[in-house]
């Protein structure tokens, strides 16, 4: 049997910028709820990460690639090796989906 989330809940801890808590775990994956608020620097994954924007707006900026804004209800993955960097001005309530435990080490930020 599952337990009851409250992603409104979560999301009242979340007072850092880029703070996160884990909303649940399939397998070898979890899906994070995350404050998003100013500029996360440049760095990569060894696998791939998918972002779902629950309220306001970011932006993923790529070495090799154009930006792509999200806005509330959008969602992109990127994939593994590709460098990257995320924004919020105003901040943003994201839903990602990583595998277990994929946040950066501060070898990989650039």
């Amino acid at each position: 049997m599952g337990n009851k989330t409250s992603i409104k809940e979560l999301a009242k801890h979340l007072e850092a910028p880029y703070s996160h808590l884990e909303l649940g775990q399939v397998n070898d994956h979890a899906a994070y709820v995350m404050n998003f608020k100013d500029v996360y620097p440049f760095h990569r994954h060894i696998m791939d990460e998918l972002y779902l924007v629950l309220q306001g707006e970011i932006t993923i900026r790529f070495k090799n690639a154009p930006a792509i804004r999200l806005k509330k209800g959008e969602s992109t993955v990127v994939r593994a090796y590709t460098t990257h960097s995320s924004e919020s001005a105003e901040g943003a309530l994201v839903l990602m989906i990583k595998p277990k435990e994929m946040f950066p080490h501060p070898s990989e930020v650039e």
